[in-house]
């Protein structure tokens, strides 16, 4: 499955915890396709960003839409296991406002197929030692 470069580019950032630039390469892709999926990972690292603001009504809210909105595309969707991301999701929603949630969230997403995210890695590696 070849992937945008707006979706890769979600991908980097998401899986280094930069969720702030994540909605930028999301919003493009949402406003091209209006669809519920890119939709609910706004939620997801708008939710993430508020907590790792300290925030904990914004990211009950937002969790539980995105889990929600991303419930009809079942195990599997653009090269993402919903499973474990909905699993995630579940988790971080538990720790609000507990000790346990202070630390930063860290979730790896991890493209389906795995020569995916292995080029994106490489991809972001050769621009790391530039």
């Amino acid at each position: 499955m070849a992937y945008s470069h707006h979706y890769l580019a979600f991908v980097e950032h998401f899986n280094r915890g930069e969720y702030r630039a994540c909605v930028e390469p999301l919003e493009e892709l949402w406003f091209a396709q209006r669809d519920d999926f890119h939709k609910a990972l706004i939620r997801l690292v708008v939710g993430l960003n508020q907590l790792k603001l300290g925030l904990h009504s914004g990211p009950r809210f937002l969790f539980a839409t995105a889990r929600e909105l991303l419930e009809p595309y079942g195990a599997y969707h653009q090269g993402l296991d919903l499973r474990t991301l909905n699993a995630f999701i579940a988790e971080q929603e538990g720790k609000i406002g507990s000790q346990a949630g202070s630390a930063e969230p860290r979730f790896v997403l991890e493209l389906n197929p795995p020569a995916a995210t292995q080029a994106l890695m490489g991809v972001a590696s050769a621009a790391e030692e530039a």
